[in-house]
């Protein structure tokens, strides 16, 4: 009896457990029925181009995506990314994610011996470069530059092995100052070991005499086998890693990184110690930190390398008016005005030099007596002065040709003229500077 019973609960287990089995293989059976039907009804979708109910359809697969088979996982994948392109109908956003799921198919499909989505999707790619490529020319066309860096990177991202989209982007997203994001390009490209050194291949077209250039010189070649094109030239683009240094530490100074713009400044200058920007970068951050020293001495170096700045003359000349060494700083202003005519901070400063002297020459003459010394030292000092002033009124007289609003300038003529009684001149001035206040007023 009890072994009846001991067959009767084997048998019943039996039957349940088959049956578990057959559950299992059924639920199986509906979740892969399930998958292959969204990812069906997706591709109706896309062959329709009916992109968002695609998305939608490849959505509900996705929720079963752990239970696809490797072949399922390929093909859903390559319609993820079909949709999400939605034909060149993308954002950047999308096409960022159709790029990383249809890189993702070729990836894993790379190991099977049979590439059915591989050549698909590899098209796909080349129709996306060309899109972003031509709407980042577009974007720039129209100055809307944020765009145009976004597919720039794009184009990066679909064509690795072509660094320089990357460093356009840096470029244009520098010029629309998002340094954040152009600092991220710059240390992409720094990982890289970019240096921006290529070859272009080129080719006359026979039909326009027009260079044009090809992607290889087995592109090329194939053209000219053909009989389109001629003369065949190689270029060999320069180095752009100093502008890439360059760039990273003007950001980090804009920034007030100052430690990390240095650094950048010194990698730069493993390669030209004496690159005029360089200096002058390093020059303004040591101004910044406040080492006058530095600065001074680096301002010095970079005259030597363009003796001809007029900015470098006029930046050395305050620093020399502000060390008291008042011949040095003329010298530079001097400079500044032969190399320059039209600039106008060096007439103005070497005016304020020259009218400086009148303070000690003043604190002298309301220091004498009454004595006959001191009557005749005080006309000395007067025509001392009046020379002083004449020596001034051509640097000033030349900031009123150059910008006749310039107040600062017509008030000291002004008064200059009302001191060496030349009335004329006086009335003239006043007359102007009354002129300028009333329109400021």
């Amino acid at each position: 009896m009890k072994n009846k019973k001991i067959l009767k609960n084997n048998l019943i287990f039996k039957i349940m457990r088959k049956n578990f089995y057959l559950i299992l293989i059924c639920f199986c059976i509906t979740i892969s029925y399930s998958q292959k039907k969204e990812l069906k009804l997706a591709e109706r979708n896309i062959k329709s181009e009916d992109y968002s109910a695609a998305k939608q359809n490849i959505q509900l697969a996705e929720k079963l995506a752990s239970q696809m088979d490797a072949k399922t996982t390929i093909k859903y994948h390559y319609l993820k990314g079909v949709a999400n392109y939605a034909n060149g109908g993308s954002n950047i956003e999308e096409s960022s994610v159709a790029l990383e799921n249809l890189n993702k198919a070729i990836d894993l499909e790379s190991t099977s011996s049979t590439k059915v989505y591989t050549p698909k999707a590899k098209e796909l790619r080349i129709a996306m470069l060309n899109r972003f490529v031509e709407d980042s020319k577009k974007s720039l066309e129209q100055e809307d530059y944020k765009s145009a860096y976004l597919n720039l990177e794009m184009s990066y991202r679909v064509s690795p092995n072509d660094t320089l989209y990357l460093y356009n982007a840096a470029l244009v997203a520098t010029e629309n100052k998002d340094f954040d994001q152009a600092l991220s390009f710059y240390n992409e490209l720094i990982d890289l070991d970019f240096t921006g050194i290529t070859t272009n291949y080129y080719a006359t077209e026979k039909a326009t005499g027009e260079d044009q250039l090809f992607a290889s010189p087995d592109q090329r070649k194939l053209f000219i086998k053909a009989g389109t094109h001629e003369n065949p030239i190689d270029l060999e683009l320069e180095s752009v890693e100093m502008n890439v240094l360059r760039s990273m530490a003007a950001i980090y100074k804009n920034n007030k990184d100052y430690e990390s713009s240095l650094s950048f400044i010194e990698k730069a200058k493993n390669i030209d110690e004496n690159d005029i920007n360089i200096v002058l970068l390093e020059s303004n951050i040591r101004w910044e930190m406040g080492d006058v020293e530095s600065y001074e001495k680096l301002i010095t170096k970079a005259l030597e390398i363009e003796p001809e700045n007029v900015d470098l003359h006029f930046n050395l000349g305050v620093i020399s008016s502000d060390k008291g060494d008042v011949d040095k700083a003329m010298s530079h202003y001097n400079k500044a005005i032969e190399t320059d005519s039209t600039y106008t901070k060096a007439y103005l400063n070497a005016a304020a030099l020259v009218l400086k002297k009148e303070e000690s020459i003043i604190e002298e003459m309301n220091s004498l007596g009454t004595s006959n010394a001191d009557y005749n030292r005080y006309d000395e000092l007067k025509i001392v002065r009046e020379d002083l002033y004449n020596s001034a009124i051509p640097y000033l007289e030349s900031v009123y040709e150059l910008d006749n609003n310039n107040l600062s300038a017509v008030r000291t003529l002004r008064n200059i003229y009302s001191a060496i009684d030349d009335m004329d001149n006086y009335n003239k001035f006043k007359a102007i500077a009354e002129d300028i206040e009333s329109k400021i007023d």
